[in-house]
Formats: structure tokens, C-alpha cells, sequence
């Protein structure tokens, strides 16, 4: 069993990294670490399934609560947060368990963090499996600039900008966001006489905190995490709050920029590492059709389309990513 109650400390550049790991040492085996990357708002706990999978199939497997999340450190300060520096996380968490490289494996934001390995940290890289979040071309504007044009500047990544405005709403009363953000598909279904306008232009837009605001009774789907579980979530946000983990989101635009220096005739390089992408046809932020033209972007790569299912795939579809990554390890390493 992964033990979840006492990680490994990694230190990097004096910022602590809560680490969870299970399976064999990384020096007694041949299969490759599997590092595993969370989102938001998640923690290294969403990956407790497959990691006990993995460990079972002899992986030795690694998660970190990212900086500014759960039980790692979180430095005050958007500039602790850009992409240079979440990269620098993982190096860092390779080098205090003697990993030479590993494969990685992300969900969200860890997913983006994931795409962008194979250009600042490449040779750490063994492959890449991304849930949700697709790999990109680089924008021709930065993205919460396109954001803002095409959805609005109540989208909710646009919203988040602005240190201070939505923390409060996120950490007034943890129960309540856990139970709003983490909604599977299959449950309540409302009717339609019952959504507001307000309320449909919040789901037009992408205005994930007016939805929130709403209230329950607005909230289609069901909850994803149990009570048990949802404890878990509010005692690691209770202790850092949010403003680490949307300092994230507002180093889009400084990411953007960065991103500028790898880019070959206008366009990133293609990715020359096994990659595997999942996508969700419930998932309202970030649908399948993103993901389209990622075969062009990296090679070799495979694709796995979800049916009935949102944006929380590791948990909604647990067993299915559990086989599904086993055997494209199997494959390629």
C-alpha cells in the first residue's frame, strides 16, 4: 500500500516537496520509474489507484503534491511558480531517489507541466502520458489573452488571474468546493426550466466560479470523491489554501513567453518519446476535439477516447487507465 500519511521530504532550492512513492527501488528492476503529476485542485493523492497499480505490476512509482499544494511547501510569490521552476521539481525529486529519467504521467495542470518536459527537462524524460489536457502548438497570443477573447473575462482561468479575487470564494468552505469541482457526469440531471440565464451563460463561458456560487442545487452530476476521501482534499488545502496553486494559472502568459525560446521555424519541435493521450467526451473544459492533430506533434503516440465520462478520468475510469497505462508501459518500455 502507498502510505499517504508520512511522504518523503524532497528539498529543492529550499522549497520542501511532499513525496509519495511505492514499488521497488528504482535501481532494483529494469521497468522505469513512473512519476506521477497531479492537477487542480487535486493532490498526489487522485493518483492513489494507479499507483498501487503500477507498484503491483513492479513500477517503482513517485508522487509529489505539487509546489503550493497539500503538504509541500508553498513559497510566497507568483514568480516561485513558473513552468521553469515546476520542472525543476521533478529533477529534483529524479536526483534525491537516484532516477536517471522516468516515465511521467499527468492529469490537468499536470499535464501541462508534462508536455512541456520533453523541451526543459528532456533527457529526464522517458515518455509521456497526459490526461485531458492535450499537448499544443505554441499560441500565436498567450493563451489567457485568447481565453479572454473567445469565452470571455469571466473564464474562469482569466478570472484567476487576479491575485486575491477567488480565493476566498475556493476557501470559504472546503466541503463545498471539493463537492462542486470534483462532480462526476452520472447522477442529478436538471431541468431545463430550472437553469437560470445566468447560469447558462456561466457554463457558455467557462465561468466556473459563478456556477460554483450558484449553489447545489444547480450542480448537475454527482460527487466523485467519498466522505473519507473528501477529508483527505480539505486537510491538505486547509493547510496552503489556493493562492500557491492558482499562482499556476498565472504564469500562463510568463510560460507563453519562455516557451518562445524552443520554438524551430515558429513551431515547437515534435516530441520523439512514447506518448499516450486520454480524453474524456464529458469533459466541459477541455473536450476530445483539443486533442485532435497530436499525432503530428509527437511520435510514436497513441490516443484513448473515453465515453461517459468528465474530466476526473483517473478517478471515473480508474480500472480502465489502470490496464490502459500497464500495457502501453509494457509496450514501449
Amino acid at each position: 500500500m502507498i502510505d499517504f500519511n508520512n511522504p518523503d521530504y524532497v528539498d529543492n532550492a529550499g522549497v520542501k516537496l511532499a513525496v509519495y512513492r511505492g514499488g521497488p527501488v528504482p535501481d532494483d528492476t529494469d521497468k522505469p520509474a513512473v512519476i506521477f503529476l497531479h492537477g487542480w485542485p487535486d493532490i498526489a493523492y487522485s493518483w492513489r489507484s494507479q499507483m498501487e497499480a503500477l507498484a503491483s505490476a513492479g513500477y517503482p512509482v513517485f508522487a509529489a503534491d505539487g509546489r503550493g499544494y497539500g503538504w509541500s511547501d508553498a513559497p510566497e510569490g507568483v514568480e516561485n511558480y513558473t513552468m521553469e521552476k515546476l520542472t525543476s521539481d521533478i529533477v529534483a525529486v529524479q536526483d534525491h531517489f537516484g532516477m536517471k529519467d522516468a516515465v511521467l504521467v499527468g492529469h490537468d495542470w499536470g499535464a501541462i507541466v508534462l508536455w512541456q518536459t520533453p523541451f526543459y527537462i528532456g533527457d529526464r524524460v522517458k515518455g509521456c502520458a497526459g490526461m485531458n489536457v492535450p499537448h499544443m502548438p505554441h499560441y500565436p497570443v498567450d493563451p489567457v489573452t485568447l481565453f479572454e477573447k473567445h469565452l470571455g473575462k469571466n473564464m474562469y482561468i482569466v478570472r484567476f488571474q487576479e491575485e486575491g479575487a477567488c480565493e476566498p470564494i475556493l476557501e470559504h468552505d472546503l466541503a463545498e468546493t471539493f463537492e462542486f469541482f470534483h462532480r462526476g457526469p452520472h447522477g442529478k440531471r436538471l431541468e431545463r426550466s430550472a437553469i437560470t440565464p445566468e447560469f447558462a451563460s456561466a457554463i457558455k463561458s467557462l465561468d466556473l466560479i459563478t456556477m460554483f456560487e450558484a449553489g447545489e442545487d444547480l450542480w448537475s452530476g454527482s460527487a466523485l470523491l467519498s466522505p473519507e476521501n473528501k477529508q483527505v482534499y480539505m486537510k491538505a488545502y486547509a493547510r496552503n489554501g489556493f493562492t500557491g496553486p492558482l499562482h499556476w494559472y498565472r504564469n500562463m502568459r510568463a510560460n507563453w513567453e519562455v516557451q518562445k525560446r524552443f520554438l524551430v521555424d515558429g513551431m515547437l519541435p515534435k516530441i520523439e518519446k512514447p506518448c499516450l493521450m486520454f480524453t474524456a467526451d464529458l469533459d466541459l473544459p477541455c473536450p476530445p476535439r483539443l486533442a485532435d492533430g497530436m499525432e503530428a506533434l509527437c511520435e510514436p503516440y497513441e490516443r484513448i477516447d473515453y465515453t461517459g465520462c468528465s474530466h476526473w478520468t483517473q478517478h471515473e475510469r480508474a480500472d480502465d487507465v489502470n490496464t490502459a497505462l500497464t500495457e502501453w508501459l509494457g509496450r514501449h518500455f
